[in-house]
């Protein structure tokens, strides 16, 4: 046994959260908290047992309905925030999907840098939004659950390599400072948004924390890079999840 099982979500559904944690709690996996992953990576101590890593990215108030699902299996979760939501309420691709609709934000994803920023200025004016982010109240208290754990996942949420050198390390910098202000907890950890890197941002993380993860889906290995950890994207749509943890999912993608 040489691999960790390693899932992670955005927003879902209590029921389809639990029924993933069951699953994996009746095939005897036990669930570690980030500090007992990075001891076993960094230490490369051998796996013995089934573990599994649950992690989240963004920081939506939907997390917070699954507060009552992790006591009840005692359940350690990693959440990413992004720290700039935690004050406007909302994240970016929110305004820009209200106004322009799916397909037309995965390409305002690819606007440079500047031109990203200003469209999204312009957007945010018009645009209102019921708050979706959690707020630094929130994140403070969850930070005390012994449970939950709080890392980073940047300021902004940007495609980071579309930003320049420096915007790169303010939002790298900025959004560990910020959180461990609100928490009272080391950030040694990263998420990068949208998967989005090359060996630049990977350079630069190395300089804030300790291990970043990506969003190749596959298990965690023993001897893997600590700043290019793997993770399932799951939905908490129960069974299109087993497919992605089963291999099944990109296969069929292929064929259909």
């Amino acid at each position: 046994m040489h691999t960790i099982k390693s899932l992670y979500y955005h927003n879902p559904s209590v029921q389809g959260f639990e029924k993933m944690v069951a699953y994996y709690q009746k095939r005897g996996y036990r669930f570690i908290d980030l500090q007992e992953l990075y001891d076993i990576l960094g230490k490369r101590k051998p796996i013995t047992e089934k573990l599994a890593f649950v992690s989240f990215d963004d920081g939506w108030q939907g997390n917070l309905q699954l507060i009552p699902i992790i006591e009840k299996y005692q359940v350690p979760i990693c959440i990413f925030v992004a720290t700039e939501p935690l004050e406007c309420g909302n994240f970016w691709w929110e305004y820009v999907t209200k106004e322009m609709g799916v397909k037309r934000m995965f390409l305002f994803k690819k606007l440079p840098y500047e031109d990203f920023y200003k469209q999204l200025a312009d957007i945010k004016k018009r645009i209102y939004l019921k708050r979706s982010a959690m707020t630094q109240e929130q994140v403070m208290i969850l930070a005390k659950h012994p449970l939950v754990t709080i890392q980073s996942h940047t300021v902004n949420h940007p495609i980071l390599t579309h930003v320049p050198d420096g915007v790169l390390y303010s939002e790298l910098n900025d959004s560990k400072v910020i959180l461990k202000r609100i928490s009272g907890k080391e950030i040694f950890a990263f998420s990068y948004p949208n998967g989005s890197l090359t060996s630049r941002e990977v350079d630069a993380c190395k300089l804030h924390y300790k291990l970043a993860f990506t969003t190749e889906q596959r298990h965690i290995k023993l001897g893997d890079d600590l700043f290019l950890l793997p993770r399932y994207a799951l939905t908490g749509q129960y069974h299109r999840d087993l497919l992605k943890v089963w291999g099944i999912w990109k296969w069929l993608k292929k064929i259909l």
